[in-house]
């Protein structure tokens, strides 16, 4: 049987909505359409990274011996490799993809033994993968996973996840796992404190926001401009929601941080966010210095994007910190 793309989109954590493109495939989108059309108003370079599928996956409990994903991938950030990882029963089992977007087409096909089992297909953080079809065998059942948590991760290009090639092992997939949360991810590649792609009629109430930028301001802005919209970006972000729990995460270790720009020294940028984060009720600061070993081996350019190994850093510290106020 065939999946509609009604059926498919109710199968998804960390998509908003789902559009249908012109050959049948179905996106699945982790941004609005006010927030979109805002980016394409202001950084048509932030609009396409929108169409990436970070903390986007597939995720069903099914008696099925076997299932088939096909897919088209398209270009959503500065990088061209692209992969899937698939898990059953909480076991990775596939990583297919690819190191470049050239005839990025194809399905992912798996065999499952006997019985009622998870699956997770988690979609790339990097890049814009649409599901021409989605087929079960006639007969078998299929429903989804039910989360105990919404994330509301928010961020730059380390949120969306660059650098990991394994999907699931960026720092946001692995907070949502740790937490058995369903996650909106609005990591943009480059992205600064920017209080306009905030929608305050999101249909999503988070119990837990984690915000991570600062490190983008730091190296190309003033510090009256960071400290500007770093201040109103966390106040409109406790006003739209006054009750959830919200983690601003300083800017993680930078192998040029000592290197002095027009926002003055690395401590500086530091400052600005904490300052920000504290001048609004309940938020609690985490200190981004510890998040990562500071080696240039745990990053994938060595100075400042975690690779997979450093994001398993990332996520367990991270948790760590986050954990004593989760009550």
């Amino acid at each position: 049987m065939k999946l509609t793309a009604k059926e498919i989109f109710a199968l998804s954590h960390g998509a908003l909505r789902y559009e249908e493109q012109a050959d049948g495939a179905v996106r699945l989108c982790r941004f609005t359409e006010k927030t979109v059309g805002f980016y394409e108003a202001t950084n048509q370079n932030f609009a396409t990274k929108t169409k990436a599928g970070a903390c986007i996956r597939l995720e069903f409990d099914t008696d099925a011996d076997e299932f088939t994903v096909g897919y088209t991938v398209s270009k959503a950030s500065s990088r061209s490799f692209f992969y899937f990882d698939i898990f059953v029963d909480g076991v990775m089992v596939a990583h297919p993809g690819q190191d470049n977007l050239e005839n990025a087409v194809g399905e992912l096909s798996l065999e499952l033994p006997a019985g009622t089992h998870r699956v997770a297909i988690y979609l790339p953080n990097l890049a814009c993968a649409d599901i021409t079809h989605m087929t079960f065998p006639d007969g078998a059942t299929f429903k989804p996973v039910e989360k105990s948590l919404k994330l509301y991760a928010l961020g730059d290009s380390i949120t969306q996840g660059y650098d990991a090639e394994y999907p699931s092992q960026s720092y946001a997939n692995l907070l949502t796992d740790k937490l058995n949360a369903t996650a909106i991810n609005h990591g943009i590649g480059g992205e600064i404190f920017n209080p306009g792609m905030l929608d305050a009629a999101m249909d999503f109430a988070p119990d837990i926001i984690t915000v991570a930028y600062g490190t983008n301001d730091w190296s190309t802005r003033t510090a009256e401009d960071f400290k500007r919209d770093a201040d109103e970006y966390y106040r409109l972000l406790r006003v739209t929601y006054p009750t959830a729990k919200i983690f601003a995460i300083t800017p993680i270790w930078r192998a040029d941080k000592s290197n002095e720009t027009k926002a003055g020294c690395f401590e500086n940028a530091v400052r600005i966010v904490t300052e920000a984060a504290l001048a609004q009720p309940g938020v609690v600061v985490i200190d981004g210095d510890k998040m990562i070993p500071h080696l240039a081996a745990v990053c994938s350019d060595a100075y400042l994007h975690p690779n997979d190994f450093g994001f398993k850093f990332y996520a367990e510290a991270l948790f760590d910190a986050m954990k004593p106020h989760l009550g």
